[in-house]
């Protein structure tokens, strides 16, 4: 996988948290640099740990469907992507009033908004050029920069683009595993 790929989806991977980050941003009072921090490091972490986890358990049946990869790796791109879509119509609680920011709540924010990178990671596991440690380096990096990013954001400008950035990282990721699929036949 070429890093320009890799690095589109991570952010596409990214945006989920980027929306709650920016939410987290709007409900903090006084932004100090420990919130942007731990907001991040969560994130981050999360986007890189569930890649590594799907890489490993679809490792053990990649010989079995190898032969369907394109397949499946599109599928599973369209249907991310088109998740992220559809959620960014819900107007979930923590998503609007921001009411996510005691730490069980980030540790499950963390954990639900990376669903779609261990998904990501099992398809990793048909790629036969891909270096796992190196690819979530850079998708727990992108997250962390993001997510950062999001907060600062949603504290000083959050209440203009609100949780639509869902609607970009479900583009992105659909716009991959169109890719995936148009490349299979080239």
């Amino acid at each position: 996988m070429d890093n320009i790929s890799l690095i589109l989806i991570s952010i596409g991977l990214a945006m989920d948290a980027f929306a709650v980050s920016l939410t987290e941003g709007l409900a903090i009072k006084k932004l100090r640099k420990r919130s942007i921090l731990k907001i991040a490091l969560i994130f981050g972490g999360f986007q890189a740990i569930m890649p590594y986890i799907g890489w490993r358990v679809g490792g053990v049946f990649a010989d079995k469907i190898s032969q369907y990869d394109y397949i499946i790796t599109t599928i599973l791109l369209l249907l991310i992507g088109g998740k992220m879509i559809y959620d960014g119509w819900k107007d979930e609680e923590c998503e609007v009033k921001g009411k996510c920011s005691s730490n069980s709540n980030l540790l499950i924010l963390g954990f639900a908004t990376s669903i779609d990178a261990l998904a990501i990671g099992f398809s990793f596991s048909l790629v036969s050029n891909l270096d796992i440690y190196y690819s979530i380096q850079v998708i727990g990096a992108v997250t962390f920069l993001i997510a950062s990013i999001g907060v600062y954001l949603g504290h000083r400008v959050g209440h203009l683009i609100s949780y639509k950035t869902e609607y970009l990282g479900g583009g992105i990721l659909v716009l991959m595993g169109l890719k995936s699929l148009v490349g299979h036949f080239i």
